[in-house]
């Protein structure tokens, strides 16, 4: 689906607000006001999925507020407002209830048919603003009205919502539509769970939605760290899950934690192997013990099997195809 950018640094210092008013709070439906004799920045980027928007955004020291005209334009949308992290911070109003300031890895979410505002102080506040259809998401959760009173805690949910919204808005390629509903889907599940869904929805939402979170969350942790010793204990410690818990998710995708645990190795050694712009060319067997591998013949059925060929062989090809 659709993906937006807009940034401030585009513009001379002295059209920076004027250029923000007229793309940035046209398309997020906000009023923006700068403190006097301060250049504003704003940087955000967007990605429009089916039933969901988000927007991530760093701004330096502004007020942003949706007042009776922005209000107006009917969205009742239901809006998680997340701290990701990172220096600088904000405080939200919302009509009817307490003012609120948003710590790091909390959120507050606001009703978007109700007048607020958000007050950004620092050179570079980091926002999160993921919105979810209002017919989609509120059937789904036990208690709507009590949901803008106070900061939702920065539990499991709430973390991999973050996360997925984040790496969307990163990529700025087009989505298909198959994997537009998969993510769509992913992100209700969350957010169902971070809010407080209703019984049958959470059990939905934990077999969907989080699972998927999980495993993704549990392969970046094997990613990073492949060319380490790596215990399945201790990964199941690190993510607060069980051993067969983690089984069971990579066997749910026909897989096992071994097989990709090896997969990612062999890749390494597989790209270090092929790499015709390294400056020194290391022995194989320095380059298998660097993926992770404890013993070389091993390393040399598993590189025959998954490749077709011996590790120094695809050395030898690498090389040779250059000429």
């Amino acid at each position: 689906m659709a993906f937006f950018s807009f940034s401030t640094r585009q513009f001379a210092p002295n059209e920076r607000l004027e250029a923000a008013q007229d793309i940035y709070s046209a398309m997020a439906q906000v009023q923006l006001r700068a403190p006097k004799k301060q250049t504003p920045h704003v940087e955000t980027r967007i990605r429009l999925l089916p039933g969901v928007s988000i927007a991530s955004v760093t701004a330096s020291s502004l007020h942003a507020s949706r007042k009776s005209p922005q209000v107006a334009d009917g969205n009742d949308d239901i809006t998680f407002l997340i701290h990701p992290g990172g220096t600088g911070g904000w405080l939200s109003h919302l009509q009817a209830h307490d003012s609120l300031a948003c710590t790091p890895g909390r959120a507050r979410i606001v009703l978007n048919h109700q007048l607020g505002s958000v007050d950004f102080y620092g050179e570079r506040a980091n926002f999160l603003s993921i919105a979810f259809s209002r017919a989609q998401l509120m059937p789904l959760i036990d208690d709507l009205d009590r949901l803008p009173k106070t900061l939702l805690p920065p539990g499991e949910p709430l973390q991999h919502l973050t996360r997925l919204a984040l790496a969307l808005t990163r990529r700025s390629d087009a989505i298909n539509g198959h994997s537009t509903a998969q993510l769509s889907g992913q992100l209700l599940d969350l957010a169902c769970l971070s809010l407080g869904a209703t019984r049958d929805a959470g059990i939905r939402s934990r077999r969907g939605g989080l699972r998927d979170a999980r495993l993704k969350a549990i392969k970046a942790d094997i990613n990073m760290h492949a060319r380490t010793p790596l215990c399945l204990e201790d990964l199941a410690l690190r993510h607060s899950v069980s051993p067969s818990y983690i089984r069971a998710l990579f066997n749910s995708k026909g897989t096992s934690f071994t097989d990709y645990l090896l997969e990612q190795r062999l890749q390494l050694a597989f790209d270090a192997l092929t790499n015709t712009q390294a400056t020194q060319q290391r022995s194989v067997s320095d380059i298998a013990f660097r993926a992770g591998f404890n013993h070389l013949s091993w390393f040399y059925r598993a590189f025959k099997h998954r490749f077709g060929i011996p590790p120094g062989e695809a050395r030898h090809i690498a090389t040779h195809s250059r000429y």
